[in-house]
């Protein structure tokens, strides 16, 4: 009976911001004590943020997006195998703990967060779970979304970014408390060029077809 529950609970939740935007995600709850400190957080459609942005996040984050199913088989096995300093965490599991758990390493916490993962992947298009992660990711103290890293960083809109300043604003989305997009670290500036290249890549066949 519980799992039924919990079943039922958690689908309609996902169900919800399939076609309802997010007012808040759990990672904005416990970032700002429970709103005991204010966020900046606003919501940009995915259809106004021109493509320079989403493409250099899907890029930057999760080249594979739109060829699995919320989890990317060959990104783990580089990083088991190869020992490559990257996360293999997918945009859909990252979206899956940014927006519906608790922060704690342990092993039921990781068959929750696969759990909605998949979830996620089966009741929402990929589209559409793109377009909830650019707008609730962390992209600097207490800001979510990559709207507001627009404005604040270039007071300018996402789809008058530039290349280069879409990328920037993608390579500190791992870290957006100790990166700047106007102050990368030399091997991060290294890797715009190497990162425009990979974007025109993803433009070609199928590997953006999914949000494009």
């Amino acid at each position: 009976m519980l799992i039924v529950c919990f079943m039922c609970l958690t689908g309609s939740s996902v169900l919800l911001v399939r076609y309802f935007n997010p007012p808040f995600s759990m990672f904005m709850v416990r970032e700002s004590n429970f709103f005991q400190k204010k966020i900046d957080y606003s919501w940009a459609p995915i259809s106004n943020m021109g493509e320079n942005i989403v493409l250099s996040i899907v890029a930057t984050e999760d080249s594979n997006f739109c060829n699995h199913l919320g989890v990317d088989i060959k990104e783990i096995y580089k990083v088991v195998t190869k020992g490559e300093k990257r996360g293999a965490s997918t945009i859909t599991q990252q979206l899956a703990k940014n927006l519906f758990l608790w922060p704690e390493r342990s092993f039921l916490r990781k068959v929750v967060e696969l759990y909605f993962t998949l979830l996620i992947e089966i009741i929402i298009p990929k589209r559409r779970i793109l377009e909830i992660y650019l707008n609730t990711v962390e992209t600097s103290l207490l800001t979510f979304g990559v709207a507001r890293a627009s404005e604040r960083y270039y007071n300018k809109p996402l789809n008058k970014l530039t290349k280069e300043q879409a990328i920037r604003i993608a390579l500190t989305l791992p870290n957006p408390k100790a990166r700047s997009p106007k102050k990368l670290n030399p091997y991060l500036v290294e890797r715009i060029s190497r990162l425009k290249k990979d974007i025109e890549i993803l433009k070609k066949g199928d590997r953006s077809s999914c949000f494009l």
